[in-house]
This record gives structure tokens, sequence and C-alpha cells, in this order.
């Protein structure tokens, strides 16, 4: 596994090779994701939730990302994450914090972020996802013209969240990528 685009690129990433229920985004969906943010990204606060191995959020500092904060419950996954951050050189932009991410994104309350990736695991309750989006809105941790990029898969339709519209949804195979903004009061979809 490797860093996709941009000034990373090519860079070797490290997979807990143990862990049958960690599921790597394909390397199509990670370069899909950067093309449509890129230069939008540059100096922005991002937080990816759910992060694995931390690919995407690495990424996001590949293309120019100031600032990133991982999010991750497993323990083996955030020591991953950890390794991959030390072995790119990239400590001094990124944070990572370890917890579930429903209770975690609460932490941030008093936070900003422009950009918000979240890659759960497939059989993860939507209902919980939902949970998540509204405290997003609620806390006011996206920044007003922030985007929130979620993959999921296409047999789990994200449902409608009130205070948010998906303006942009791609299919990759079994996987969707949906984007996400807050909705502009008074306008309707």
């Amino acid at each position: 596994m490797r860093v996709i685009s941009g000034y990373l690129k090519g860079r070797r990433l490290f997979f807990p090779e143990k862990r049958k229920e960690l599921r790597a985004t394909k390397d199509v969906v990670r370069e899909a994701i950067f093309d449509s943010l890129r230069g939008w990204v540059i100096n922005k606060r991002v937080m990816e939730i759910f992060a694995g191995t931390g690919a995407l959020g690495i990424e996001a500092i590949s293309h120019g990302a100031k600032e990133v904060v991982f999010v991750e419950e497993d323990r083996e996954a955030v020591n991953c994450i950890k390794k991959n951050i030390e072995h790119l050189g990239i400590s001094e932009y990124c944070t990572v914090k370890r917890g579930k991410a429903e209770q975690l994104v609460e932490e941030f309350s008093d936070e900003k972020f422009d950009l918000i990736i979240a890659d759960p695991p497939y059989g993860y309750p939507t209902g919980k996802i939902v949970q998540i989006l509204r405290n997003i809105l609620e806390l006011k941790i996206l920044d007003d013209e922030g985007i929130i990029v979620i993959e999921h898969n296409k047999r789990n339709v994200l449902p409608e969240t009130d205070g948010f519209t998906v303006y942009k949804e791609k299919f990759y195979g079994k996987s969707v990528v949906s984007y996400i903004k807050v909705k502009k009061q008074g306008l309707e979809k």
C-alpha cells in the first residue's frame, strides 16, 4: 500500500496484515477523492474518522493539508497510523486519538475542521453514522464551508440527515463516496 499522489506519492504505507476487519480504501477511491479536492485541501484542517491505517488523512497531508486528526478505536490500527506518520516524517502535522468515533467527536466541540473524512466498516450501524453527523452539526465542528466525505457500501444507503445535504456521490464497485455539506439556512436541497 502506498500514498497515491501529492508530495508523498509512492511512499510506502504500513498495513496491519493480521486484521481482517480492517479494510483499506482502494487506491482508485483515494485517488478520486483527492482529485476532486485537489487545491481546495491546501492549508485545511482535516479529521479522519475510522482512520484504519490513516491512508486518507495522509493523502490530505500529501496534498497540502496543514493538520490532520486521526480518530480510530482499534489499538493495532492506531499503532499502524503512528508508524506511518513517523515513517513519513509528518508527525508535526498529525494528532492520533484512540477511541470510539461517536464519543471522540464530542471532544472537538471547540474546534473547527474544513474536511472530515469517514470510512466506517461496512457493517457499522447506519444509525451511529447519523448520530456522528448530528454531533458534528450540533457541536459546529465542521466549518460553514467545510466538506464531509464518507465512503460506504452501496447497499448501505446514507440516510438524509437534517442540516446536511449530499451534493455528490461517486460509485466504485461496491463502494460509494458521498460528499456532504452543511445546508444553508433557508435553502432547500
